[in-house]
């Protein structure tokens, strides 16, 4: 009992220094982009996207080191179901800014294109080797070139002065704290999962990608709150393209062994399908709560299907 009351004390301890640490963070990364004169989409689907990705990577090259893949693959395809149909989500649905720039959404809606056609091919080809994660880190380099060849020349008007190098130290410190008190959270609420007698496997096929995706979560809400629609969705798409290219081509380049997609077929769909479905809902550039509905529909039906494959696969070993 003393350890389950410790667990719940750490729990809310680490939510509120969370939130705490994300708003520091898009303090400092909002400032940056007003001194550097960086749009707020450039600074979400670069900085803020590969910074909220780390606890991904994190997981990819832990994976690799102790031959167990599985983790990671599992991990950053959920992770990019979550992004989409929870994440954003949630964002459409507190968004103060009921409406998308018609020239944000034509720099959006190709990299979500290319989210969803990513593992459509990796799903068709079925296996992957170094090779593909070659090819897999090389995309992920014509997408940074895309995203600074396309923001080249945008300029926003300064509103605050100062160094725009001490504004991104102190992104990346809130960053580090919102890292670090995620996974303090998630190791919290997986001991008193375990302690209250949820099925392990539940609770690994839920964590690890949620988890991984609650420094997007908290960061992207906190700028929404604060108006800051581009900042967010450049991160969660940002972060999509970032899992599906930079982690997946790290581990696949890392492993000695070739990769079954195949076996990870449902998840696989639901990140091809995901994707899409935020395609064409910002296609209008309006934001109406319907919007929410359906990508939170995608979401629980996300849950189901995994929760069945662990129920009929009897563990986690996709996981």
């Amino acid at each position: 009992m003393e350890d389950l009351i410790l667990h719940v004390f750490l729990l809310a301890v680490f939510i509120a220094i969370l939130v705490r640490s994300a708003a520091f963070a898009i303090s400092a990364i909002v400032k940056f982009s007003k001194i550097t004169g960086v749009g707020e989409l450039a600074a979400g689907f670069l900085i803020v996207a590969i910074s909220t990705s780390a606890p991904e990577i994190s997981v990819a090259v832990f994976s690799t080191q102790s031959d167990n893949v599985g983790i990671t693959l599992g991990d950053l395809f959920g992770s990019n179901v979550l992004n989409i149909a929870l994440v954003s989500a949630v964002l459409l649905l507190i968004s103060p800014i009921r409406k998308v720039e018609k020239k944000s959404l034509r720099r959006m809606l190709p990299l979500l294109l290319v989210s969803s056609a990513i593992p459509a091919v990796l799903l068709i080809t079925q296996e992957g080797g170094k090779f593909v994660g070659i090819a897999l880190l090389a995309i992920f380099g014509l997408f940074l070139y895309y995203t600074i060849k396309t923001h080249k020349g945008d300029r926003v008007e300064s509103k605050e002065p100062g160094s725009a190098i001490k504004s991104l130290l102190l992104f990346f410190v809130g960053i580090a704290f919102v890292i670090i008190s995620a996974k303090i959270i998630v190791d919290s609420a997986s001991s008193i999962a375990a302690y209250t007698g949820i099925k392990q496997s539940v609770i690994g096929a839920t964590i690890v990608a949620f988890g991984t995706s609650l420094p997007e979560l908290t960061v992207d809400i906190i700028a929404v709150r604060k108006k800051h629609l581009d900042l967010a969705l450049g991160d969660i798409i940002g972060s999509c393209i970032a899992n599906i290219t930079l982690v997946l081509g790290v581990v696949l380049v890392l492993s000695d062994i070739a990769v079954n997609f195949g076996i990870l077929s449902s998840l696989i769909g639901f990140s091809i399908v995901a994707p899409l479905a935020l395609f064409v809902l910002l296609r209008t550039a309006k934001i109406r709560l319907w919007h929410s509905l359906i990508l939170f529909g995608i979401f629980v039906a996300f849950l189901l299907v995994l929760y069945e494959i662990q129920i009929h696969i009897g563990g986690i070993t996709i996981f």
